[in-house]
């Protein structure tokens, strides 16, 4: 009799973990001209320095109706500002900072998603000038027929980790208020659609 409780809920498991896989990933491609990535940068002591930088590709996996899957593809190129000075827009393109140059693009591949009380927790590996580390962030996602909408507010990003260790606090000393924050923060609104 154990004998066929124990085949039973092997099988009722089998079935469950087979139902689960077999569940298909539709793919939403990542609507360039509709998303957008809003940066800020400041000064330990000073103003907020902010801007946009615009996206070159990418997808999100929806599983479900459940965020599983995706990668955001971003133009480091595209980095602007309406307010900040040139100058300071072409130091952030240069080897202090993201070096566009030879870093065009950056990344962040999905590898994990929770949900708890309706909002998305995201893991993925964040690349940034060829270095990867891990990030973790809230996000909102809104599930539509044929698009996708996910929106992640106040996402701080350790830009030493990545090798942009210009004027950092925590690393040189001596600066005073000439020493930049070690995060700068993202504001992302993905917009991604069915093909």
């Amino acid at each position: 009799m154990r004998s066929i409780r124990y085949s039973l809920l092997t099988l009722i498991i089998a079935f469950v973990h087979m139902i689960s896989y077999g569940q298909k990933i539709d793919r939403f491609e990542i609507n360039t001209s509709k998303s957008l990535i809003r940066w800020a940068g400041k000064k330990i002591v000073g103003e907020e320095t902010a801007g946009t930088i615009q996206l070159a590709g990418g997808f999100l996996g929806v599983k479900g109706k459940q965020l599983a899957e995706g990668e955001v593809v971003v133009d480091t190129k595209s980095i602007a500002s309406e307010k900040a000075p040139a100058r300071l827009i072409s130091h952030l393109k240069n080897e202090d900072f993201f070096d566009v140059e030879k870093f065009p693009t950056a990344s962040f591949v999905i590898t994990s998603v929770k949900v708890e009380d309706r909002q998305a927790h995201v893991t993925g590996k964040m690349t940034i000038k060829g270095i990867t580390h891990s990030l973790s962030f809230p996000a909102e996602v809104t599930y539509g027929k044929d698009v996708v909408v996910a929106k992640a507010s106040e996402v701080k990003v350790d830009r030493t980790k990545f090798d942009i260790k210009y004027r950092s606090g925590s690393i040189f000393s001596g600066l005073g208020d000439n020493a930049i924050e070690d995060y700068f923060v993202l504001n992302i609104v993905l917009v991604a659609e069915k093909k």
